[in-house]
């Protein structure tokens, strides 16, 4: 018998949904359909739109870095609707609900935060360069030795604007950020997010000095600039001795060359030591010899320096500076850079900038060696002309990165009397001072001998790294090898001015100071393995100690610590003195050296 039985039948119809529901459950169905449909349209979008964004974003960087800036601006125009039209994509409700899915929803959350990142950062872009270009379009400085200060006015929003919106760039990635997201997608953010952590310290600092910058060009009114030519040939922490000086004016952003002397109109000026303080009237002498031209750089930092400096023009009659540039040969050559063209330089000719400082610091004293007037008025007029000859560059990108190759150096350092631009300046590592104590050793070397011997020296330092970590006490080793490789004849003027043989009037003497955190302590000191005194002082926060060495010709001379303190604060880097050969520096694992 077919067809169903009584007893099943009414089973059936109890299985079997009302129409209404059937009906019902149809469209929930097609709502998830189409949700999940607009999700993966909107994720296809998305993807689509980001891998534009970084398939140009290297071009965009070459555009950049070759200064063709309308070409750059084209291109970020593209960049910034790609990563708008991403950020779109994944703005819309299907995709943001899609984000609270378990699992799946971590991938869409990073996707959008990536969007989200890209288009804060890429949206003002396009007009940004623009601007950018506007102002660098012939160098920072022009032809006519000006700054364009209205272009570099339209760089104040621009700089403060980034960094509001990189800090906005960093909490989206933040957000999205989950242990469940793919690799093949972390992959893409991580390096995203490193490089913006990395760009927030100096974008902070760009937007506390690019303010400052159109009242130091003269835009509220003139400014004065005293420029420093010191020499390391007679070594100092902070370069050298003073030997030359130059006024500049800078009023509207138009730069013009005041004056220039020597040293030697500064003879009988003294410096009133209390500029910098009790602390430092203290550790440096408070007698009239702390304040003469030959001992202003004697100190840790070039604030002190310039204040000095200033205090000391004022006393010889001189106008009073707005602010202090400190610059000697080695910085005014990576000022202009190995590919600017031949100075001349009178009876030296056509001079490469490279051979700057073999000519003021070494040929000048053999051609001159009996006319020391004229050697000075050589000095003074060629450094002004070199310092001219960077302006008269218009401060190309290249200049730019040959100054803050100067500054990383210790060559170059500026300060100026306005707190607020000061604060500024050391925020942007331009003023030249220790700053608060961290895990860093710094070394200085002054001449106590007057000569101009150090020329020769070249130093080398090694330190080797602590072996335990965080608070744990331990030891690190510091080494500094000194090699005065003075030739067989030097001239009077050049030699050990204190010397009594033949030899001693080619040995220099300095004192070798050292700076290092407070926490860390010294358990000992010598030099070529002889355990010699130290004077142990404090310096702008640091410990400082010196000892004294003498570097006879052309045998080295070892300088070695042994430095006690807590890990984390012992020096794990060490910066050498600004001597004319760089440096050279090497930093060694725990017990490589043993």
């Amino acid at each position: 018998m077919s067809g169903s039985s009584p007893a099943t039948a009414p089973a059936r119809r109890r299985r079997r949904l009302p129409r209404a529901a059937r009906v019902l459950l149809g469209v929930v169905a097609l709502v998830v359909l189409a949700w999940v449909a607009a999700v993966a349209v909107s994720g296809a979008q998305a993807a689509r739109a980001l891998q534009r964004v970084a398939g140009a974003v290297p071009v965009l960087e070459q555009q950049v870095r070759e200064q063709r800036f309308a070409e750059a601006a084209t291109t970020a125009r593209s960049v910034a609707a790609d990563a708008a039209a991403a950020h779109r994509a994944t703005s819309q409700w299907p995709y943001r609900a899609a984000e609270h899915l378990p699992w799946a929803g971590a991938q869409l959350r990073a996707a959008s935060g990536g969007a989200a990142a890209a288009a804060v950062l890429t949206e003002p872009l396009p007009a940004a360069l623009e601007v950018v270009g506007d102002a660098l379009a012939e160098g920072v400085v022009s032809d006519e030795q000006a700054v364009d200060v209205a272009a570099v006015q339209e760089l104040v929003p621009v700089v403060t604007g980034y960094r509001d919106r990189v800090a906005v760039a960093r909490a989206e990635l933040a957000a999205a950020d989950d242990p469940a997201v793919l690799g093949a997608l972390s992959g893409r953010l991580e390096p995203v997010a490193r490089q913006l952590d990395e760009l927030a310290g100096p974008l902070d600092t760009a937007a506390e000095l690019v303010p400052q910058l159109p009242a130091m060009l003269g835009a509220e009114g003139p400014r004065t600039y005293l420029v420093a030519f010191t020499n390391p040939a007679e070594v100092r922490p902070v370069q050298g001795i003073v030997g030359a000086y130059a006024y500049v004016s800078v009023d509207g952003g138009r730069i013009a060359l005041e004056r220039t002397g020597t040293d030697g109109d500064l003879y009988s000026a003294r410096a009133d030591v209390s500029v910098n303080g009790d602390a430092y009237a203290a550790l440096h002498g408070a007698d009239r010899d702390a304040g003469r031209v030959q001992n202003l750089t004697v100190g840790a930092q070039a604030d002190d320096a310039a204040r000095l400096a200033v205090s000391l023009v004022v006393d010889a009659g001189l106008p009073e500076p707005d602010a202090v540039v400190l610059v000697d040969p080695v910085g005014l050559a990576q000022l202009l850079g190995p590919d600017h063209a031949p100075l001349d330089l009178g009876v030296f000719g056509q001079v490469p900038a490279a051979d700057l400082p073999a000519v003021l610091m070494r040929d000048a004293y053999v051609r001159f060696a009996d006319d020391n007037t004229a050697r000075k008025d050589f000095l003074s007029a060629t450094s002004a002309a070199a310092f001219e000859a960077v302006l008269a560059d218009g401060m190309s990108t290249a200049a730019l990165r040959g100054a803050q190759e100067a500054v990383d150096s210790g060559h170059l350092a500026l300060w100026s009397a306005d707190e607020q631009e000061q604060a500024a300046l050391v925020a942007a590592g331009l003023a030249g001072v220790l700053g608060e104590p961290r895990a860093v050793a710094h070394v200085g070397l002054t001449n106590v001998a007057p000569s101009k011997l150090d020329y020769w020296t070249q130093p080398v330092l090694r330190l080797e790294r602590p072996c335990a970590t965080g608070s744990s006490e331990a030891t690190v080793a510091l080494e500094l090898t000194l090699t005065n490789a003075v030739p067989e004849e030097v001239p009077d003027y050049v030699a050990n001015q204190v010397a009594t043989t033949a030899r001693g009037e080619r040995t220099a003497r300095d004192v070798v100071s050292l700076w290092v955190p407070p926490a860390v302590g010294l358990d000992s000191a010598s030099v070529d393995g002889e355990t010699v005194p130290t004077a142990v002082d404090s310096e702008h926060g640091w410990r400082l100690v010196r000892l004294t060495v003498d570097l006879p010709p052309g045998e080295p001379v070892v300088v070695r610590w042994q430095l006690r303190g807590p890990a984390a604060q012992l020096p794990a880097e060490v910066t050498g003195p600004t001597t004319v050969a760089a440096p050279e520096v090497s930093v060694l694992p725990c017990g490589a050296a043993s």
